[in-house]
């Protein structure tokens, strides 16, 4: 992919004014036809939601029946299909931590009572699934699904600035904006497909998602040994134990999260003004008459580029509407 040029158009206040109206056109119909899209989902999942609240009774028995069924598999089997459900929810950008919590209370009991052990063996399953579907939706967003995301990514303004990081930064920024717990990892692969990182640096990028993976599979592992515990003998020790270990993640959690949040924060206040910069020249380039005096208009579009790099928007893209801050 090219590297001398970003890979997707500013936004469109910065585009040609003497643009058709055919163009116009076309992207109201395409926006219409997404909006129709989504309505529909939104409609078919609250359709799924007040399927399983009025058959809360029959879900709840489905759902003992496949856990109960999972961990009667062998460890190689469950750890497989979690690997499989965690890469297909990547792929197809749908939150996958209620599986990484899964793993953790069905490897809790296969490996029981070493809790552990399973949360290792949990964490391994999830994280290669997690690994692969990263990697398979980096793949399609630069093949198969190219036009599709680019609709929805070019209007957004973070884009930008995460392309002019990456160009600088390469694997290391996708690694520590990774280990961010607010990051929607579903989104941020598509997203970093359309970026010059490679392959190999997005791959090596994804062990940043190794500590947050952990957290998760041994907070479900932990509170679902603390729930089998109920031998008088080892309660006391194996309680304690936990709870120690608990707060240890806890701990080494939140240390991860502030010093990968302050980290991203100082890279995105080194990179957002050059981009801002780069933002206005494009502007004056194709405009004929200013709208604002340039010191002015540079410092709205650098507030403009820090509200919309908050890791929270993320998921934006997703949405068929045109993201504004």
């Amino acid at each position: 992919m090219p590297s001398a040029r970003p890979l997707l158009p500013l936004r469109s206040r910065t585009a040609p004014a003497d643009l058709g109206t055919q163009g116009d056109t076309l992207n109201d119909g395409m926006e219409l036809a997404q909006s129709i899209m989504a309505a529909f989902v939104a409609l078919l999942l609250l359709g799924f939601m007040v399927a399983a609240w009025t058959h809360r009774q029959s879900v709840h028995h489905v759902t003992e029946d496949i856990l109960h069924k999972m961990i009667d598999l062998a460890p190689a089997e469950a750890g497989f299909l979690i690997f499989a459900a965690t890469a297909a929810a990547n792929v197809f950008c749908l939150p996958s931590i209620g599986l990484w919590l899964g793993a953790g209370v069905v490897f809790a009991h296969i490996y029981h009572p070493n809790v552990l052990e399973g949360a290792l063996a949990g964490t391994l399953a999830v994280f290669l699934g997690l690994v692969v579907g990263s990697l398979t939706a980096f793949t399609l967003g630069r093949t198969l699904c190219q036009s599709c995301i680019a609709r929805r990514l070019q209007h957004l303004e973070w884009v930008e600035v995460l392309n002019a990081i990456v160009a600088t930064e390469g694997w290391k920024f996708v690694m520590l904006a990774r280990m961010s717990p607010v990051l929607p990892l579903e989104a941020f692969s598509y997203a970093c497909s359309f970026t010059n990182v490679t392959a190999l640096g997005f791959a090596v990028g994804c062990f940043g998602s190794l500590p947050i993976t952990f957290f998760w599979v041994w907070m479900g592992a932990s509170a679902e040994s603390l729930r089998m515990d109920d031998d008088p003998g080892s309660k006391k020790l194996g309680v304690h134990t936990t709870l120690l270990l608990i707060g240890i993640s806890l701990v080494m959690f939140g240390i991860i999260a502030r010093l990968s949040t302050r980290r991203y924060q100082e890279i995105m206040d080194r990179r957002i003004p050059s981009v801002a910069q780069q933002r206005l020249s494009a502007s004056q380039e194709h405009l004929s008459v200013e709208a604002t005096p340039i010191d002015e208009a540079f410092r709205q579009e650098v507030q403009r580029l820090r509200r919309s790099s908050n890791l929270r928007h993320w998921r934006g893209f997703l949405s068929p509407r045109r993201v504004s801050v």
